[in-house]
């Protein structure tokens, strides 16, 4: 697993030209050292302080990162619960919000968890399964999303 340092969401040439929230970006940081309950902890402290647009964003970040957590953990019951909830809160933003391609991030989150997709919910293991280790679908860590926000607009 990269090491804090090693992660930034944005380089460091474009960082001083952004003026977003510190914890939206740690929290970026987090998700890409996969380190998703600490990205979750992070963007519910800033999801606490949000409204109109900004808040059901940031709800769906949350989402996802919970939904990779759970993924991690084989608890594929919460994983789908909190997927398709982060999908439903990020698709009106469209392309983009916030810098964040969120197209993207809703195509590279459905590409990681597509194999649990065709189970119904009642058919998933869930935190305490016993069994939930010998369930056929496993996370595959090639699959799971960065995010990289897109560039400043030229000053």
């Amino acid at each position: 697993m990269p090491s804090m340092s090693a992660v930034k969401a944005v380089p460091e040439k474009r960082c001083d030209r952004l003026n977003f929230d510190p914890r939206y970006l740690t929290g970026i940081d987090h998700f890409n050292a996969r380190e998703f309950f600490d990205a979750h902890e992070v963007w519910e402290d800033l999801w606490h302080e949000q409204h109109g647009d900004a808040h059901n964003f940031v709800q769906g970040l949350i989402q996802f990162a919970t939904a990779l957590h759970h993924f991690e953990a084989q608890n594929l019951k919460g994983t789908k619960l909190l997927y398709t909830g982060g999908v439903e809160l990020l698709n009106p933003y469209g392309d983009e919000f916030w810098r964040l391609p969120v197209r993207k991030l809703i195509s590279d989150m459905t590409g990681c968890v597509k194999d649990l997709l065709p189970y119904a919910q009642s058919e998933l293991p869930g935190r305490y399964h016993p069994t939930k280790q010998d369930f056929p679908v496993k996370i595959d860590a090639a699959l799971i999303p960065k995010i990289v926000l897109l560039p400043n607009e030229p000053a």
